[in-house]
């Protein structure tokens, strides 16, 4: 069964009236699911209760984080590289692709996952879960058609891909076909009619004949223009399929046709007749191939092997956006704002960010040259690859003497357990405030996110979710007795998602906190990784909708802060004195907002929830 990451912990600690001791803290295998959901990709069937934290490939996983539709495909190589996604859309965080700090920040494979995909209140009526007939997706307008070309070429760059396609038969894929297909029809939260999902993907395949990396990759090598196929293949969108069957025959038609006309492969127009058919259903679902070597993974994992970077796009090759504490980069006194120009003799100006990070890659205890570019000079440097910790807290430090500062780049494994240990290492040292800062926080588990939620809510709904099965079904209660009662202020903005806004939508509605910064992305789904039977790799499909403790959809919404910053600037400046956003959250608590909330959580009664959860 897939599974859920967003597990609820089930612990009980008596109150206190400063920070929770230590000693009375569950360990991590203490934990007791809520339930056993169904399975992320990095990315998890969002709010749905695993039955462990470690991700199981005979379980789904449900995440949330937001991505594109193919931000695992943009996932970097972990050079412990940390990927976000690369083209900013309404499914995406940031236009610049925020490297992962391990073999791709992308989910992937059983754990719950929430994604972005706005969706209304659900219906559970036959009606709106197949509907007896529908038109043909309309048309890619020409923005439309810009980005779907991009997602494309991303997904025929990508090392997975690419390794699944080359050693994928004809029959594999159709029977990969037909398991999707049953998943689909289950599990999906609002799934297309067979008539949207094949003319939606003939349409991809007609686009893809123009798509060089695609092309590529199916092994054209003809002097024939496409034309002839693109005609025909509009020719039998006349005649859609209505079932499993007459998917995969037409399926089967459509890579003869290739075949014969262009000599293309038929197991890449297979290939991508399925990817076509999961982008009709949102920007989240996707097909994710389990990785080949060392190049990216899908999977929140925090021990991972490389060289400790984040990397970012940058025309001369990777930008450095940040260097992991303990590891073979912060020893090469790499630093953030370095430059990779090259690779191993290998110039990599003009590469994507998945190619740089596939080169820098590699197995513990192998060495890699880089090509350094810093303040118009140039040198290298040799690291060698090993096992480095990824946490997801970072910057941790005072911005006086009682206010605590730490960044959560995402929501992983150990988020609330590592947010802990650096919040009692600032207590020690005089906090008496936290601003806690969720600035381009794609998401992540939806466990981590409930439970880092009932490190401060003493009570009441941290969220709930809503799906067509009682499997992706759940709301969340705050279910810690023991809670740090400090004055907090959360940053958030525009690239801050599903995770992310579960948190702050818990921390501003129960009234325990303020919110600083711009408005949220608005990411309300869920998607769940089902470990797939035809394939090595998961299927991440859109479960459920997920709600906030009034009740309130977030999809297309988001959390609007408490204060509002305008953006300006550069975004974690070294210097947070300049960070008009921490500047903002400081002057908040010296006001004494932030206190006052601190000291009547618990006591504020939601709003009436329209859903009656």
């Amino acid at each position: 069964m897939p599974r859920r990451t967003f597990e609820s912990s089930g612990r009980n600690w008596p109150e206190l009236s400063g920070p929770p001791q230590p000693a009375n803290r569950p360990t991590a295998n203490s934990r007791t699911p809520a339930s056993d959901a169904n399975h992320f990709q990095f990315h998890f069937q969002h709010l749905h209760f695993p039955q462990q934290f470690h991700q199981r490939k005979d379980v789904p996983m449900t995440t949330h984080n937001t991505t594109t539709r193919f931000g695992w495909l943009l996932a970097a190589a972990f050079a412990v590289t940390f990927l976000a996604d690369s083209t900013l859309r309404a499914d995406d965080f940031t236009k610049e692709t925020q490297v992962a700090i391990r073999p791709g920040a992308i989910p992937a494979s059983t754990s719950p996952v929430i994604d972005n995909t706005p969706i209304g209140t659900p219906g559970f009526d036959a009606d709106q879960f197949h509907p007896d007939h529908m038109d043909g997706p309309t048309p890619p307008q020409p923005n439309a058609r810009e980005e779907r070309q991009s997602e494309i070429t991303a997904r025929y760059q990508d090392s997975r891909m690419l390794g699944y396609l080359r050693q994928a038969s004809l029959n594999q894929i159709m029977a990969l076909y037909a398991e999707a297909s049953r998943l689909i029809d289950t599990r999906h939260v609002s799934p297309l009619s067979y008539e949207e999902r094949t003319v939606a993907a003939i349409d991809d395949l007609i686009l893809a004949l123009d798509n060089p990396a695609f092309l590529q990759a199916a092994g054209y090598r003809s002097a024939a223009s496409t034309r002839n196929l693109q005609a025909q293949f509009e020719q039998l969108k006349r005649s859609p399929a209505r079932s499993t069957n007459e998917a995969i025959s037409l399926m089967q038609w459509t890579a003869e046709l290739a075949n014969r006309e262009l000599g293309l492969r038929r197991e890449a127009i297979a290939i991508e007749f399925l990817n076509g058919t999961l982008d009709a259903l949102d920007k989240y679902s996707a097909f994710v191939p389990d990785k080949t070597g060392f190049g990216p993974s899908a999977v929140l994992d925090e021990q991972m092997v490389g060289i400790g970077v984040e990397l970012k796009p940058h025309d001369e090759g990777a930008l450095i956006n940040d260097v992991l504490e303990n590891s073979p980069a912060s020893e090469g006194r790499l630093q953030r704002g370095d430059i990779i120009t090259g690779v191993n003799g290998r110039s990599a100006r003009g590469m994507n960010l998945s190619k740089v990070a596939d080169m820098i890659g590699g197995p513990s205890g192998t060495s890699v040259s880089l090509q350094i570019s810093r303040n118009g000079g140039s040198h290298s440097v040799t690291l060698r690859r090993r096992s480095v910790y990824v946490s997801s807290v970072s910057g941790v430090r005072m911005l006086d003497a009682e206010t605590g500062y730490a960044r959560l780049k995402q929501f992983s494994e150990s988020s609330a357990e590592d947010l802990e240990k650096a919040m009692w290492q600032m207590y020690k040292a005089g906090m008496k405030n936290l601003v806690l800062d969720l600035r381009g926080n794609p998401g992540g588990l939806l466990t981590e996110s409930i439970d880092v939620s009932n490190l401060f809510v003493p009570s009441g709904r941290i969220v709930a979710t809503r799906g067509r099965t009682t499997a992706d079904n759940s709301d969340a209660q705050a279910s810690w007795q023991k809670t740090w009662r400090l004055p907090l202020v959360v940053l958030v903005d525009e690239n801050s998602a599903s995770a992310s806004e579960i948190f702050a939508a818990a921390i501003q509605e129960n009234g325990r906190g303020v919110i600083v910064g711009r408005t949220s992305y608005g990411k309300g789904t869920v998607q769940t990784h089902f470990p797939l039977q035809a394939a090595r790799g998961d299927l991440k499909l859109t479960t459920a909708r997920f709600y906030s403790p009034n009740g309130r959809e977030m999809a297309d919404a988001g959390v609007t802060p408490d204060v509002f910053v305008r953006a300006t600037g550069e975004v974690y400046p070294a210097d947070l004195t300049a960070d008009a956003d921490v500047v903002a959250a400081v002057q908040v608590i010296r006001n004494g907002t932030a206190a006052n909330l601190a000291s009547t959580a618990g006591q504020r009664r939601l709003q009436t929830n329209p859903l009656g959860f």
